[in-house]
């Protein structure tokens, strides 16, 4: 495969606006951990959240699956210049390989991100064991899969308010309601996070996760909605392919 995509995920991180967006976030956990550290309480308005690993480990979560949804569905400037569409039509890669190396590009962007917050990662891993946090990027990772198929697949539409309509819709789905009402479904991403967490003696909810029952199970479902939403994604840029060609 050609590594156009490196290109891609060189001008990303060369971006002032991308790398603007990860400092400023990291500013703010780094100014929440100080300002709660070393009495691991936090109060807002009366709500108490007693542990510095679920703030560390929920603003993460938001964070990074927000990124994958903005990304992966081509929202950000640096997707202007390699626009999938345009790659389709105008570029000699083949469909798959186009669809390959955005997964890739912007795969290689999150775990970018994730070396950015290690110091941060390191500080929190003082009062967690590090295996935990080793844990949280893993299931950052696998809370994203399906966010990014569907990323991908919401790229394809030409339109730009279709493409930030599906964008918010995906993100509200998998990333809002869960994060208001934890316990309705476990393949809800953020269940995994609180189930890392032990987020119930905190926050009083039942999470309805079993990770030994149901982790094999959340994988193989968010597999599939990546690789049919990969399918379909391909199938569309044979279209525009075909449509240049004519």
């Amino acid at each position: 495969m050609r590594i156009w995509w490196f290109i891609d995920f060189k001008a990303k991180i060369s971006d002032k606006k991308y790398l603007r967006i990860i400092y400023i976030y990291f500013s703010i956990i780094t100014l929440i951990t100080i300002m709660i550290w070393p009495s691991k309480s936090f109060d807002i308005n009366k709500y108490f959240i007693t542990d510095l690993f679920l703030i560390f480990s929920i603003t993460h979560f938001i964070f990074i699956t927000y990124l994958s949804s903005l990304t992966f569905s081509g929202n950000l400037i640096a997707e202007k210049e390699f626009k999938i569409i345009n790659l389709a039509r105008f570029s000699p890669f083949k469909i798959r390989e186009i669809v390959r190396g955005r997964f890739l590009s912007n795969l290689l962007y999150l775990i970018f991100i994730l070396l950015i917050l290690l110091p941060f990662n390191l500080m929190i891993s003082f009062s967690v064991e590090f295996s935990k946090i080793i844990v949280l990027n893993f299931l950052l990772l696998v809370d994203s899969l399906p966010i990014m198929g569907l990323g991908i697949l919401w790229s394809t539409f030409s339109n730009s308010s279709i493409n930030w309509l599906l964008h918010w819709t995906t993100y509200i789905l998998f990333i809002i309601f869960p994060f208001l009402f934890p316990s309705t479904f476990f393949l809800f991403p953020l269940n995994n996070i609180l189930w890392l967490v032990k987020a119930e003696n905190i926050l009083y909810l039942k999470v309805n996760f079993h990770p030994s029952r149901d982790l094999p199970i959340v994988i193989i479902f968010y597999l599939i909605i990546f690789l049919i939403s990969i399918l379909i994604a391909e199938k569309r840029l044979k279209y525009y392919q075909g449509v240049d060609k004519r």
